[in-house]
């Protein structure tokens, strides 16, 4: 059964989790030269477990970092795939390693990258960006980043922030200053937790982080307590089944409790996270879950609605709502 027809909404995405080894050969087809050879990542494949998918991130970082303009052809084919299946809306996470430290430089590099991509949505599909921060930062890192990032959003460019990375010794707590100021400004935030520590983790996130979303969240199931208020709270959850069991976090994709939350009516979206490194779409992970778990057409309307109503961007630009 094709997926195809469901429109999708996409909450959680990594801009630098996107390229795969076909986009890269696609480059050399047009004449292009990619930072990285399609041979070389290619080796990196299959991504099983948590190190190997490090392994993987590290050459892509190592490859493409500080160069925004360098994404341009990758996140192109990126978005016409997005089109192909009726994807309407996709928020994507920016790494902050990207972004220039000159402010000047800073907002006219992202404004151009961001009219660009404008130019590409072409009425099908609407984009929009979150700056990424990696839990491993100092907290006076992030304060400082915290002014680029204020900038980007006052300009119209950014519609909200992500916090990421590994969980074990990388609390939200000292965050929660910089994080304070992000939501009292009125940014949109979202929390990786859960993913690879226990519901302390996500108690973490929700207490000393502010967050709307809350990225990956497996964990959120263990603890009774937890999943009652995120029930009542209605606090969303960005789930991504195949990372999830890709990096180790789920042991068994038939264990993940994507089909818990459709029980349970909770908010939720199905997500790729890293669609390169996962070799995954939108559209295998709606097949996944219908195959799996049973989502039906209403499961996936409700999901529809759910990522929209979870979504950073007020304005709809284009037919998401078709």
């Amino acid at each position: 059964m094709s997926h195809q027809h469901i429109p999708k909404v996409e909450l959680h995405c990594h801009l630098d989790g996107i390229v795969d080894p076909s986009i890269l050969r696609a480059m050399q087809r047009d004449g292009l030269e990619p930072a990285i050879s399609p041979e070389t990542l290619e080796g990196l494949y299959p991504i099983e477990d948590f190190g190997s998918f490090v392994r993987w991130g590290s050459v892509v970082d190592e490859a493409l970092e500080g160069d925004m303009d360098a994404f341009r052809p990758i996140l192109a084919t990126h978005l016409e795939r997005l089109k192909s299946q009726n994807v309407v809306y996709s928020e994507i996470m920016l790494p902050s390693s990207e972004l220039p430290r000159d402010r000047s430089e800073l907002l006219y590099r992202v404004r151009a990258f961001r009219n660009w991509v404008r130019t590409i949505e072409d009425g099908q599909v609407q984009v929009e960006f979150l700056v990424g921060i990696l839990r491993s930062r100092t907290p006076e890192f992030v304060e400082e980043l915290a002014e680029m990032i204020l900038l980007l959003y006052q300009a119209g460019l950014i519609v909200g922030v992500a916090l990421a990375g590994p969980e074990q010794g990388n609390p939200v707590e000292p965050f929660q200053r910089t994080f304070h100021r992000f939501h009292e400004a009125g940014l949109g935030i979202e929390i990786h937790a859960g993913e690879w520590c226990g519901p302390e983790s996500v108690w973490d996130a929700l207490e000393h982080g502010f967050p709307d979303r809350i990225g990956h969240g497996v964990a959120v199931f263990a603890d009774p307590r937890l999943l009652r208020h995120v029930q009542e709270e209605r606090v969303h959850l960005e789930m991504c089944p195949t990372s999830n069991v890709r990096t180790g976090s789920v042991r068994r994709i038939e264990e993940h409790p994507v089909w818990l939350a459709k029980e349970m009516g909770l908010s939720f979206s199905i997500n790729t996270d890293d669609p390169g490194a996962f070799e995954c779409s939108m559209e295998s992970e709606f097949q996944l879950v219908s195959d799996l778990f049973g989502f039906r057409h209403e499961h996936f309307e409700k999901i529809k609605r759910d990522a929209l109503e979870a979504r950073f961007q007020p304005v709809l630009r284009h037919r998401v709502v078709g």
